[in-house]
């Protein structure tokens, strides 16, 4: 298995090869998921994928954060740079930048994040067809469900095995953005999650502490598991993390990769004193959720960082621990000069000759022993002598210093060799053309309640989503929205609203509607749901960024005009985390620093989605929403009742026709989302 660590900057990255890295990901100036990491400059990335190249190691690149409209053009000037400087693969995100790349820069390998939330083989297969070489899975399966999705693919799957995790699902979390107006999806997350919280049931607190911080993950000890399952990359996370982190945890997994044994108390001490939150856990591939997962006491490294003097060592700027053996010999024949050749177990062969002519010795011939010596002294080279061979006629002799000059030569050319690659080819790039739109703006409704769903259906709504227990087969409006986390579902409906990539592939003879999970913020992203019947864009585009991708995309667009977002999905349940249950009776509520309070959904799976505080209300806007040309609102409705939804639907509809209306809520009682603000 490849072990696969962070480089958030150059003493990281070397770090993270002299501990024994197969390959490290790393990011650049832009659109990378880790915003505040030192990252890389062009020009250092471009030397530090020769350095990873030298040790026998691949660089993947993050390129994983949403792309916006106006970026395309930069992301694929991006994209030939990291084609020209060889990098190994590309960690992508954003689907349009995915379609981008695989049409300019054809030959380079693409690897699904995890910030593409795929927890199925369904997920899989759809990113496959897309172009897709590697996925790295969401962190929340188990062993038995990473299985599954090995045994039923043949790409390669990646898994994180150590480092933080987070509590939402990767990709889903808009409570940074929403909250703070710093999206996790744009590398940007103030990580809300890790701030102190109350639950509150019926008014009334219930507990409190840092409810929604987990414990860093580690999966050392599973390490014979994941290979049997068929596990191709082990992922440790930290690129916002100190070299000397790197360093501990990356020699420590190397170790046990290596040689497989008990995991030593003395190498768990070292992964927790390198970085950890109360302890480790390995409750999502165990399948043991609840409180042992979480960190409610502390969301901060508990321990006060030490390191061994070996992990101290490899993350030294200088360190040149990690050697590549190599087989020199030497020809020392009268008349010529010398020749040294050094070659790898690659397949590079490297010569190069002294600047001396060999001579017969008047008395004493040079000796073969010293000339091995000589030979084998690579100093701070990265080479190490496995075997080494001098074939010299009898008698000879030569200045050591052309043995050494020659010596020289051969390993800078033997280093170069190693450190170059070939760049794959290069395609032109067309900006999307512009597409006519004229279209006429219609509302469509979200509902969760079959009371909800009785007052769409009364309003005449044409277009309801609704899960599959308050779908009325019987009325044509009706559209199952499906889980937000995949899984197969019973649907008695022609219409279905896809969160995920695996529901696409899932339902593909259905009547597919884009729900805004896919988290499309660019016209190449949307077009590239073609087949769709609408596509929701992402809640986290202004009103001027919405037309922007509304003005070239193929297929009709939606935005989420009302209601509350959902801004996590967690696997892991905090309520559960504390010995509660929704199902139990009562209203639990999350309760922030500010004293705002936020409602809970809970989903097939025992998913549990916590809702933003306050809804989006939008219809005293109606003008400048219509600007964007966009073809539907959907009202979201999630714990409003019949007559609340009513109301919001008159309102609406009002609006729509340009007639005047006044806005119920109080003044602190809603929100304009980002239509008025939008995200860096």
């Amino acid at each position: 298995m490849e072990l696969l660590s962070p480089a958030g900057g150059t003493a990281q990255l070397k770090a993270a090869i002299q501990s024994g890295a197969d390959a490290v990901y790393m990011g650049g100036p832009k659109f990378g998921a880790r915003y505040s990491a030192q990252n890389f400059t062009l020009d250092e990335m471009r030397t530090m994928i020769e350095y990873c190249h030298l040790y026998g190691a691949d660089a993947h690149i993050t390129v994983n954060t949403l792309i916006k409209e106006t970026e395309l053009e930069e992301a694929a000037r991006y994209l030939y740079a990291l084609n020209d400087m060889c990098a190994d693969a590309l960690i992508i995100q954003d689907l349009g930048l995915a379609r981008l790349a695989r049409e300019i820069i054809p030959d380079m390998p693409l690897h699904a994040s995890t910030q593409m939330t795929v927890t199925s083989q369904e997920g899989v297969k759809y990113l496959k067809a897309a172009g897709f070489s590697r996925v790295v899975l969401a962190r929340e399966l188990s062993k038995e469900e990473i299985y599954g999705i090995c045994r039923s693919t043949d790409i390669e799957i990646e898994v994180f095995v150590h480092g933080a995790i987070c509590m939402c699902y990767s990709g889903q979390c808009l409570m940074s953005s929403i909250l703070g107006g710093r999206s996790g999806n744009r590398g940007r997350c103030a990580q809300p999650c890790r701030l102190p919280y109350e639950l509150v049931k019926d008014g009334k607190a219930k507990a409190h502490g840092y409810l929604l911080s987990p414990k860093d993950m580690a999966l050392i000890e599973e390490l014979g598991e994941l290979e049997k399952i068929g596990v191709t990359s082990l992922k440790i996370e930290g690129r916002l993390k100190r070299p000397e982190y790197v360093s501990a945890v990356t020699g420590v997994y190397r170790k046990y990769l290596d040689y497989p044994s008990r995991v030593s108390r003395g190498d768990l001490r070292e992964l927790q004193d390198a970085f950890s939150r109360s302890g480790f856990t390995d409750g999502y591939f165990t399948s043991r959720l609840g409180k042992e997962m979480m960190s409610h006491e502390n969301p901060s490294n508990a321990p006060k960082n030490t390191f061994t003097e070996e992990a101290k060592k490899r993350a030294e700027e200088n360190a040149n621990i990690r050697k590549i053996p190599v087989n020199i010999s030497a020809s020392l024949i009268i008349g010529s000069e010398p020749e040294v050749v050094i070659y790898d177990n690659d397949g590079n062969y490297a010569s190069a000759k002294g600047g001396a002519i060999c001579e017969k010795a008047d008395s004493r011939p040079i000796d073969t022993e010293r000339v091995k010596k000589q030979l084998e002294k690579l100093g701070q080279t990265p080479f190490e002598a496995e075997r080494t061979d001098v074939f010299a006629n009898e008698g000879v002799t030569v200045s050591i210093s052309a043995l050494n000059e020659a010596r020289r030569e051969a390993a800078k050319t033997l280093t170069d060799m190693r450190s170059q690659r070939v760049p794959g080819r290069k395609c032109g790039f067309e900006i999307p053309a512009a597409v006519k739109r004229e279209p006429e703006t219609a509302i469509v409704c979200s509902v969760r309640t079959r009371e909800q769903a009785r007052a769409a259906s009364e309003a005449g709504i044409e277009r309801i989503y609704a899960p599959a227990w308050v779908v009325d087969a019987s009325n044509s409006a009706f559209v199952t929205a499906l889980s937000p986390i995949y899984h197969s579902e019973e649907i008695k409906t022609r219409g279905v609203l896809a969160p995920s990539g695996a529901a696409v592939w899932a339902y593909s003879d259905r009547e597919l509607y884009g729900d805004f999970r896919l988290n499309v913020t660019n016209s190449m992203t949307a077009n590239a749901f073609e087949g769709l019947k609408s596509v929701t864009l992402s809640p986290e585009l202004n009103l001027g960024e919405i037309k922007a991708v509304t003005e070239k995309m193929q297929i009709p667009a939606e935005v989420i005009g009302y209601g509350k977002i959902g801004l996590m999905l967690m696997k892991n349940c905090p309520v559960k985390a504390l010995g509660h249950c929704r199902r139990d009776g009562g209203e639990y509520r999350l309760r922030d620093r500010k004293h705002e309070e936020f409602s809970f959904i809970c989903h097939e799976g025992c998913v549990c989605e916590l809702l933003n505080s306050k809804p989006i209300f939008m219809a005293d806007k109606m003008r400048e929403l219509l600007e964007t040309n966009i073809d539907y609102i959907r009202l979201v409705f999630t714990d409003e009742d019949y007559r609340q939804c009513k109301e919001i639907i008159q309102l609406y509809k009002a609006a729509l026709c340009m007639n005047k209306i006044k806005n119920p809520f109080e003044v602190n009682g809603f929100t304009r989302g980002h239509f008025f603000r939008g995200v860096e």
